[in-house]
């Protein structure tokens, strides 16, 4: 079954007097508990595509649509409702807020949502727990490494139980070693939970480990 799926999506842009088309026409199709890349040069669409996919941004032309509803041009309180209890993202600056803990930065989208301090606290907890933080939860970002930094954003990516994650060259600011666990820990949530992960990568040590690539050249879809 797909929880994702572009129909004829294109997306382009004004700069000044130039058009540029970051998509060309894109048919795609993500089923639930997939983990796919979408690999391509540095200006192909990968990060445009991830944009409408995540519901950040509307294409030209064509539909994307989410466990069968189109989320083209929704209004902005139901894009950010479809952000906030079905996506989780992992960014490769991480995007963590420098003043908070582990903890409170795992926390701050359930508490978006609202519900009971306790109950939130203790999801967060159980979260960093299992990416491997039960020791740093009470850490700012500037006293973590860049792996665990990655841990945190991972957390926090699914601590609101999303059918789908989306990670935007989750790895490329990572060694070797850390990059390799931070994969791994990504797969095993995979395999675990059923979470479906839709990665924007050119690291060839996530390209080796996905279950499918989609190569995207020049906005198009070549393989």
């Amino acid at each position: 079954m797909s929880i994702l799926e572009f129909k004829g999506v294109t997306k382009d842009y004004r700069l000044g007097e130039t058009t540029v088309q970051a998509l060309r026409g894109v048919d795609l199709s993500v089923g639930k508990g997939e983990f796919i890349a979408v690999l391509g040069a540095s200006g192909s669409g990968k990060t445009t595509l991830l944009n409408l996919a995540g519901a950040i941004d509307d294409p030209t032309s064509g539909e994307v649509s989410m466990n069968g509803r189109n989320i083209s041009g929704l209004t902005d309180n139901e894009k950010a409702e479809i952000r906030n209890s079905a996506i989780g993202y992992i960014f490769q600056t991480f995007n963590l807020v420098p003043v908070l803990t582990s903890l409170e930065n795992v926390m701050l989208s359930l508490q978006i949502r609202g519900g009971r301090t306790a109950d939130i606290r203790n999801e967060a907890s159980r979260r960093l727990d299992e990416v491997g933080l039960a020791d740093f939860m009470l850490h700012r970002p500037d006293k973590l490494s860049g792996g665990q930094r990655q841990r945190v954003a991972i957390a926090r990516a699914l601590v609101t139980r999303p059918t789908l994650i989306l990670a935007d060259e989750p790895t490329a600011n990572l060694d070797h070693q850390t990059a390799q666990s931070i994969i791994d820990l990504m797969k095993e949530l995979n395999e675990k939970e059923g979470v479906t992960f839709l990665f924007s990568t050119h690291d060839q040590r996530l390209i080796n480990e996905v279950k499918r690539v989609v190569r995207i050249d020049d906005g198009k879809i070549v393989q």
